[in-house]
């Protein structure tokens, strides 16, 4: 029917590795997770099980090489962090590095 794979040994990524044709281990995990959270802590009926089966699906599944549920916790962050009124995470290296090019090209070579 399908074969057993020893982790460990197989993948290198074993967070991508297939439990079956198409479902990583992390889908699967966030499968189990989203319906355990939303059947047994958040009390939801029964009948919405598929629905948070096929969350922890799509919310494992790779993007552009990115899973989406990373993304979807960044915009999550941002948002957060704009409605309460605090700045913006910035990325202090590519300011500096915004602010060096300028300053190099009026000095000269050998400056």
């Amino acid at each position: 029917m399908f074969t057993v794979t020893h982790f460990r040994s197989e993948f290198v990524r074993q967070s991508q590795a297939t439990i079956l044709r198409k479902v990583t281990m992390t889908q699967f995990m966030l499968v189990i997770v989203t319906t355990a959270v939303g059947v047994g802590l958040l009390s939801a009926p029964y009948w919405l099980a598929p629905l948070f089966i096929a969350l922890g699906y799509v919310a494992g599944y790779e993007h552009h090489g990115e899973i989406v549920l990373r993304r979807l916790l960044a915009y999550a962050l941002v948002w957060l962090r704009s409605l309460s009124g605090r700045p913006r995470l910035v990325n202090v290296q590519a300011e500096w590095e915004a602010a060096r090019v300028p300053v190099a090209r009026r000095s000269g070579p050998f400056l």
